[in-house]
């Protein structure tokens, strides 16, 4: 892949947390460009190098790397974490939330103690979730051979589950998904040093393609719940 990549160094996420911890506008405004540079337009950069790859398996999914960006700055009027600046940032790989509900995702995300990736569930209501069972004793072979490509990343499942069981009759190996509530598989990582060079790039470009049929799964449930 033929892409700009400046990379993501320790200095930033060191300033990342100074910048968390002074809790300052002044202070912000001063690293502003900095951190800008040297953490959100790599992340950019990332997001722009896999647009084609996400854009072949779903058309309607955001492609402006500004847009699928987090931002430094946190809207912090409905929480009760009143700090004014995040310590990490994230890229997401979806739709437009407010347009299409209930559609799976795909991420990245670099914290300070690790960065990951992963694909999942975004938001699933009680709708979606019956079509979602409804589909895993529709095509069960379907969607274990989506499990069996992410899981082979090495990605670990993780999970909520309704404490009632749900009425149905799924075949021993879909009984562990029946109950879902949400779900996604995830990638959790601590050698950093990838994310100083393209080897970042060419590993989720790896990766992505294999989460690519549970992206296609679960979107076909969403395409279900947005026809009724």
């Amino acid at each position: 892949m033929d892409y700009k990549y400046d990379g993501i160094f320790p200095d930033v996420l060191f300033l990342m947390a100074q910048n968390r911890f002074e809790n300052s506008k002044a202070f912000y405004e001063e690293h502003k460009q900095e951190l800008k540079d040297k953490f959100t337009i790599p992340l950019r950069q990332i997001a722009g190098a896999m647009s084609g790859r996400m854009l072949a398996l779903d058309d309607q999914m955001m492609s402006d790397p500004v847009k699928m960006v987090s931002r430094i700055r946190r809207d912090n009027r409905y929480t009760k974490d009143k700090s004014m600046y995040r310590d990490h940032l994230w890229i997401m790989f979806m739709r437009n939330k407010h347009q299409w509900t209930c559609y799976p995702c795909m991420w990245m995300e670099v914290e300070q103690e690790s960065w990951g990736y992963g694909i999942g569930m975004y938001f699933a209501d009680a709708k979606y979730l019956e079509l979602f069972r409804k589909a895993l004793l529709e095509r069960p072979q379907e969607f274990l051979d989506a499990v069996k490509d992410a899981e082979s990343t090495g990605a670990r499942m993780y999970s909520d589950y309704y404490k009632k069981q749900k009425p149905g009759n799924p075949i021993p190996e879909i009984e562990p998904y029946f109950n879902i509530k949400n779900f996604g598989f995830i990638i959790t990582r601590t050698d950093f040093e990838t994310l100083q060079s393209d080897k970042v790039l060419k590993e989720l470009d790896r990766d992505f393609e294999k989460f690519e049929k549970m992206y296609t799964f679960l979107k076909s449930v969403a395409d279900e719940r947005t026809m009724l």
